[in-house]
């Protein structure tokens, strides 16, 4: 364990503040105020009317905006594919899919059998 002197502290506030300043305008110009969001349409006219009255809610209360899609599940995959493997993609999916399985969004059977036969 390090020992803490009042010097050390102080040269890992400096850095610390520097940092600070220095990342607080890439910060600032990097805040989106219009996100993209793509949304699965509900069974139930009642969950879309609830989603976008939630979303006028955040619009309203953070100032930002967002632009959204509402779609239909089947037509959304397609396009949520299509997105992916371009890498033009919205800022927000929504999409609880297990067809993304094969884009590594988890680690793959061999790697996980490796992992667990070294326990």
């Amino acid at each position: 364990m390090a020992i803490l002197t009042r010097r050390s502290v102080l040269r890992s506030s400096l850095g610390l503040a520097a940092a600070g300043a220095l990342a607080r305008p890439h910060i600032t110009n990097a805040a989106a105020t219009t996100a993209e969001l793509w949304w699965v349409q509900g069974f139930a006219q009642e969950e879309d009317v609830a989603f976008k009255k939630l979303l006028a809610d955040y619009e309203r209360a953070s100032g930002n905006s967002i632009d959204y899609s509402i779609i239909p599940f089947a037509p959304m995959r397609q396009k949520a594919i299509s997105a992916i493997t371009s890498g033009v993609v919205p800022d927000i999916l929504e999409l609880a899919d297990f067809q993304f399985l094969p884009l590594n969004a988890w680690p793959t059977s061999s790697s996980m059998s490796a992992t667990s036969s070294n326990r």
